[in-house]
């Protein structure tokens, strides 16, 4: 079990570092003051990566723009955001044209859980370029401490009436539902792995 002592702007960035090139990670925002959030996390991750970490609003790019300002410049580091409103064409369409998104500097994906879903439904390339690079953000935009992580996970236990271990068994098995509450549990057990 993760112990989340480090935030997640450090480990992305120790992560980035150890890459170098093509590093993508998808962060799932908290649900309250997302945008706020948003900025408070590039600066962290700025001061972790001692450089700048220029924001991207992808919500009135066209993908043609998108790709074109992934690489001006591309080595820096972007978040990219305004993604909750695409639907499975949209993700689809950037799955198929993946390879124009592809850039030396990292690229993280600044989603809700229901957004995260609908990725790996339907983008199932650049799924695989995120691997097991998923973070959650705590309901105080930074670090979620063990009790928050325990307390989180017993929630969503008791709604749904099933253990952690029927969870992972699930994912691994490729049966648990793509439901956002999903991708959330297997995060909060250190499995963004199985998402």
């Amino acid at each position: 079990m993760p112990e989340f002592i480090a935030p997640p702007a450090y480990e992305i960035a120790r992560r980035a570092e150890l890459r170098r090139a093509y590093a993508w990670f998808v962060v799932l925002k908290p649900a309250v003051n997302p945008d706020e959030a948003l900025q408070e996390f590039q600066h962290e991750l700025s001061a972790y990566l001692e450089k700048p970490v220029r924001i991207l609003d992808t919500s009135e790019l066209p993908p043609a723009d998108l790709r074109r300002q992934l690489h001006e410049p591309p080595d820096d580091t972007v978040l990219l955001g305004g993604l909750d409103g695409w639907g499975q064409s949209s993700w689809s369409s950037l799955d198929i044209n993946r390879d124009g998104m592809e850039r030396e500097g990292p690229l993280i994906l600044w989603l809700s859980p229901t957004a995260a879903s609908v990725l790996c439904q339907s983008a199932p390339n650049i799924r695989s370029f995120i691997g097991g690079s998923f973070f959650l953000l705590g309901p105080d935009r930074g670090i979620m401490t063990e009790e928050e992580r325990v307390c989180r996970l017993a929630e969503l236990a008791d709604h749904y009436q099933l253990t952690s271990e029927q969870v992972i068994r699930m994912a691994q098995a490729r049966t648990l539902p793509r439901e956002p509450e999903f991708i959330e549990w297997l995060v909060l057990l250190g499995r963004g792995d199985l998402v």
